[in-house]
């Protein structure tokens, strides 16, 4: 259960308070048509206070200070908040699927029946399942909304990625595991038709893996998993304590039978509604990762170093298009050097 209340406590931190909390306050800024409160401000303040009171590795000291320095980008990252879910809705963009599986997925990692029992122990934790919600599809949409317009454009290499694994090959010392690639198509919500299209999709993707096309490129191009953009990589499995990779033993079944660069049939995965097809791309007994199996991370970093500078210019980009006005007494950190005031933009029409 501690798992779990860490677990959820994460699921809250990222996120910001959900609408049907909000209390008419004074208002701390203006975004289109959207306004963020005080309390709103007020409430992210406390998050923060109460995940870094949880945390045993900091002194008192320490804590303010941590505090300080995340506090001052609050006011910032609810201004990113809306101009990013104002996007999402000018793109067409929606979350309600990957709500609805993530929260199901939730349930199965933490061993509940039924997701009412799951809301019940939530409860008695003081966590909202409507936070939860808003958060995660807050963080689906910004990752919608951020490949579309920043990271789908980063081309990394091979022989990038190379060259920094060459020079950072302790980093990658990991305990035994293995190395999983996925082709995966939801299956939730279909009628009977639509169901015989997902498994047609995925006979052809079985048919053209069994001619010798690449699985990362079939992934790129099938797969609706977010995997899919990265080649179906979904990264190092490390082995747990009781010598097991996966989290759940029909998955464990599966992956065991598997040998180096072997691909399952198409499995349904009543888990999370999906069909798939995985790839054991590497098994490791421990050591240093070789370069295959490290090559999702190096994506990761390299794309976290290129990318932040690159989301943080066009969240700027998006104020200056947009109306944000910022009321007396409070500062956005994320604003272009000229702030965009009320007087130099004109407000959206209701």
């Amino acid at each position: 259960m501690k798992r779990f209340a860490a677990a959820m406590a994460l699921t809250i931190i990222v996120s910001v308070p959900a609408f049907t909390q909000r209390v008419i306050t004074q208002i701390a800024a203006k975004v289109n048509k959207d306004i963020i409160l005080a309390s709103e401000l007020k409430h992210a303040e406390e998050e923060i206070r109460g995940e870094l009171s949880e945390n045993k590795k900091l002194s008192g000291s320490q804590k303010q200070q941590a505090f300080e320095e995340r506090s001052k980008d609050i006011l910032r990252d609810l201004i990113d908040k809306y101009l990013i879910l104002q996007e999402a809705a000018d793109l067409g963009m929606d979350a309600n699927l990957e709500v609805l599986k993530q929260i199901e997925q939730l349930r199965i990692d933490n061993k509940f029946d039924t997701q009412e029992a799951m809301e019940a122990a939530m409860i008695k934790q003081g966590i909202s399942i409507d936070e939860v919600k808003e958060s995660i599809r807050y963080r689906n949409l910004r990752s919608q909304v951020i490949h579309r317009e920043v990271t789908g454009r980063i081309v990394i290499t091979t022989e990038e990625s190379r060259v920094y694994y060459d020079a950072h090959k302790k980093d990658f010392d990991r305990p035994p595991g293995v190395s999983l690639a996925m082709i995966a198509v939801s299956t939730e919500g279909l009628s009977p038709e639509e169901l015989e299209a997902k498994k047609k999709i995925m006979d052809d993707v079985q048919a053209a893996l069994k001619k010798g096309d690449e699985f990362g490129e079939l992934a790129s191009k099938h797969s609706e998993d977010p995997s899919g953009l990265n080649g179906g990589d979904l990264g190092f499995f490390e082995r747990d304590s009781d010598g097991n990779y996966m989290a759940t033993p029909e998955m464990e079944a599966i992956v065991r039978k598997l040998a180096k660069g072997e691909t399952t049939e198409t499995l349904p995965n009543p888990g999370n509604q999906t069909l798939m097809i995985l790839k054991l791309l590497d098994r490791h007994d421990g050591g240093i990762l070789p370069f295959e199996s490290a090559k999702n991370d190096i994506f990761n970093i390299l794309m976290d170093e290129r990318a932040e500078p690159k989301v943080r210019a066009y969240l700027t980009r998006l104020r200056a298009q947009g109306y944000v006005e910022v009321y007396p007494g409070y500062v956005d950190t994320g604003a272009a050097t000229k702030g965009v005031r009320a007087s130099e933009a004109v407000p959206p029409k209701e």
